[in-house]
């Protein structure tokens, strides 16, 4: 198969009539076109160009070949210009994804001063569970998502990196009427006598507070299970349970009141970007935002 590239010297032989104005046009050397050209003639079996006095004029084998490098030349110009508007099109795109507490206590600031930065983005975000995003992220499915992490590492596959955003520590919710109420610091074994509401036992969030239980030397007593840290609010609301929520999600329903635990249990919350950031530009700005607006929430608190 021949080189396309040794191809268009031939192009530019036919339309510059020397090989020093064609060496120019190409932006190569003198003696290199006259190396790929002399390639070019063995690997066709064929003289292709003819030197005369005043320069060079292509064979009748090299005209055709000429006219065939013209085809080339025009697809690559094609493909140039494709490649231009896929980068325009997508230049102000930024593909975003969260799970639903980070989302309701980070994103709509961030939001707001990406498009007072850049007020032609053109924005889109999905809900997620708390690691689904780093798939989508490694899948070019998403610029940017937020994601959650308690004791467990989480799986970050090729081409991905976590951005660390904040530490988010886990309150206990009690009724406002628990014995415990007026106490400020509270250990988890402080409500091994109680009925918890937490996640179901599969979930990394449930997984930690029993691991934290076992440490404190008891089991829970977990008699309702919800995904959702807003429901678990309403039970305990209810009176009848106490719960264990990162400080972001709590919703403080009435009837209920929170008080940080002096394990000091958290999850991490990170940003799941691409290594590579070339195609999506804006996610290295949103990424800076979401560090500073972090930044700030953690100085306020």
């Amino acid at each position: 198969m021949l080189d396309p590239s040794r191809l268009l010297i031939l192009l530019a032989l036919r339309e510059q009539g020397s090989v020093t104005r064609a060496a120019e046009r190409l932006g190569r050397t003198p003696p290199a076109v006259s190396q790929q050209l002399a390639r070019l003639e063995n690997e066709v079996g064929a003289q292709l160009v003819e030197r005369h006095a005043h320069g060079v004029r292509l064979t009748p084998l090299g005209a055709r070949l000429a006219e065939r490098a013209e085809r080339i030349a025009a697809a690559l110009n094609d493909a140039t210009d494709d490649a231009a508007r896929f980068r325009d099109e997508h230049r102000n795109r930024l593909r975003l994804g969260a799970f639903p507490t980070a989302g309701l206590a980070l994103l709509p600031e961030t939001l707001a001063a990406l498009r007072h930065r850049h007020p032609a983005a053109e924005l889109s975000v999905v809900d997620l569970g708390p690691d689904e995003g780093i798939g989508r992220v490694a899948a070019h499915q998403l610029d940017l998502a937020l994601v959650g992490e308690y004791d467990e590492p989480l799986d970050v596959p090729p081409g991905v990196r976590l951005v660390h955003l904040l530490d988010d520590p886990i309150h206990a919710v009690l009724p406002n009427d628990h014995l415990l109420a007026e106490k400020v610091a509270l250990r988890l074994r402080d409500f091994q006598g109680d009925a918890w509401a937490c996640a179901p036992r599969d979930l990394p969030n449930r997984r930690q507070l029993e691991s934290a239980a076992r440490a404190e030397g008891f089991t829970p007593n977990v008699t309702f299970e919800f995904e959702s840290y807003a429901v678990a609010e309403t039970v305990v609301s209810a009176g009848v349970a106490v719960s264990f929520i990162p400080r972001l999600a709590l919703t403080n329903p009435p009837g209920t009141l929170h008080r940080p635990l002096a394990s000091g249990l958290h999850r991490r919350i990170h940003a799941a970007v691409p290594i590579s950031t070339r195609h999506a530009p804006l996610t290295d700005v949103f990424n800076q935002l979401l560090q500073d607006i972090c930044a700030e929430l953690g100085r306020r608190r």
